[in-house]
């Protein structure tokens, strides 16, 4: 082209364009190359990249090449042969992102602290792991020793102590060890040892049992009656009356006679059946006794009943000893016990006395017990004190005064119905005195007493 589209620097002080460029002979550009040859002049140019960071080499950017350099410079329309992008040399390339892993490495350490950890856990468990099971049931609880049995084996075994165990539909089984309460779906298939194992190797319970402050919980077993009509179950009942008992149509009931017996009577397609019975596990086991609702009597009220007593049996005339009453009186404002002698004419084998007006009043006073002396008789009620003694109380009688340490028996009347109690349920207790400690010292037991506690306290 003879005509320049643009004044090149130098041209208007003659000099010339060749010498700008640095070309010898006029040469004004270096030949870039074309597509059709296979090296490229950029390939082993790096291409530019951000600032480096602190403490990095800085990367040098490479200038542009002279001739494009010129070619900016110029503007000519020709339109330069399409480059391919600069390669990124071998040296340069990003290392690739490793595949992510699945599980992270192991660490020795971490595991070995890990696994003692866990042999602790199980070393401290292992005592809390033998306990056995404990049945618990209104206000009752006794290990169960037979843990391969299920729950509904459990319930029969129970049955003859807890009538309401009657019917296994109307019973429900909870598990409650430390923290965690399970209930028991299919009682007629799960064992209990199965079910409290299963508690036992749970991580929630192992956790539970770390944070508690109970370190021995026990596994309880626990049932729940959930359909009861007071004792009563779909074809059973107790009745006062035989009339009651039939026409209620149970198919199976129980009365009570005259004759102080139950009955049984059930009713099929072949008539109706009456008959004595006995161990009915429906009924309660009822036992004869005494609970008593106020304080034990007096040690010291004894002994001046006991010194009055012998005073008696001493000074009879004739040498006939003489029997002796004194009643026990409650004092409901002072709450306190007295004894009181009534008005009596006594002899060797009776004592008739007369009641104290004044103390009948039993807006204060309760007439709690009577004690009379059989002087050196022995201890026993006559038929003449079952004949007398037919109030609702407690009765003592006190024999062989003769001796350093006389006799007494204690019953209770109800309705005219006799029951003896132990002495012990009324009465407090002969005072104790002290004794050197080195006394104990010298007593050994026998090995076979001591083999014989031991394996009745195991």
């Amino acid at each position: 082209m003879s005509d320049n589209l643009f004044s090149f620097p130098g041209e208007s002080t003659g000099q010339d364009a060749g010498d700008f460029f640095g070309g010898a002979g006029g040469v004004a550009f270096t030949d870039l190359g074309s597509a059709d040859e296979v090296e490229n002049p950029f390939t082993k140019m790096t291409p530019p990249t951000e600032a480096p960071a602190s403490g990095e080499a800085a990367s040098v950017t490479p200038s542009p090449a002279p001739g494009q350099q010129a070619q900016d410079q110029l503007g000519t329309t020709q339109t330069p042969p399409p480059v391919a992008p600069p390669a990124v040399p071998a040296s340069a390339e990003t290392p690739k992102t490793p595949p992510a892993q699945t599980t992270e490495e192991t660490n020795p350490l971490l595991a070995a602290m890990d696994l003692q950890e866990k042999k602790n856990a199980a070393k401290t468990a292992a005592p809390i792991f033998a306990q056995l099971p404990v049945f618990s049931y209104n206000g009752s609880e006794e290990p169960i020793e037979n843990v391969d049995q299920t729950f509904e084996e459990l319930r029969l075994a129970k049955a003859d102590d807890f009538p309401e165990f009657d019917e296994a539909q109307s019973i429900s089984w909870t598990v409650t060890y430390g923290k965690i309460v399970k209930n028991v779906a299919t009682p007629r298939k799960t064992k209990i040892g199965n079910l409290k194992r299963e508690i036992e190797s749970s991580k929630e319970f192992m956790d539970a049992l770390k944070k508690a402050a109970d370190k021995r919980p026990k596994c309880i077993v626990k049932p729940k009656v959930t359909m009861q009509k007071k004792g009563e179950c779909a074809y059973k009942g107790i009745f006062p009356r035989l009339a009651d008992a039939r026409a209620s149509k149970k198919a199976i009931s129980f009365i009570p006679a005259q004759d102080g017996r139950v009955y049984e009577r059930r009713v099929t397609c072949a008539g109706e059946f009456i008959t004595p019975t006995s161990g009915v596990r429906y009924l309660d086991d009822i036992r004869a006794g005494f609970a008593p609702a106020l304080p034990l009597i007096p040690y010291s009220l004894m002994e001046q009943a006991v010194t009055l007593f012998r005073c008696l049996m001493d000074n009879g005339k004739g040498d006939c000893p003489l029997e002796a009453l004194v009643h026990i009186y409650w004092d409901r404002e002072e709450k306190r016990f007295f004894l009181y002698v009534p008005t009596q004419t006594v002899g060797k084998e009776f004592v008739d006395a007369v009641l104290d007006d004044d103390l009948l009043n039993d807006e204060r006073y309760l007439h709690y017990a009577d004690l009379h002396s059989h002087n050196d008789m022995p201890a026993e009620f006559s038929p003449t004190d079952d004949r007398d003694e037919r109030a609702n109380r407690v009765y003592m009688v006190m024999g062989r005064l003769n001796r350093y340490y006389p006799e007494l028996s204690v019953r209770v009347c109800n309705g005219g119905h006799f029951c003896e109690i132990s002495p012990a349920q009324v009465l407090e207790p002969m005072p104790e005195g002290d004794i050197p400690l080195a006394w104990l010292d010298r007593i050994k037991p026998a090995e076979d007493v001591t083999r014989r506690f031991l394996e009745a306290a195991a």
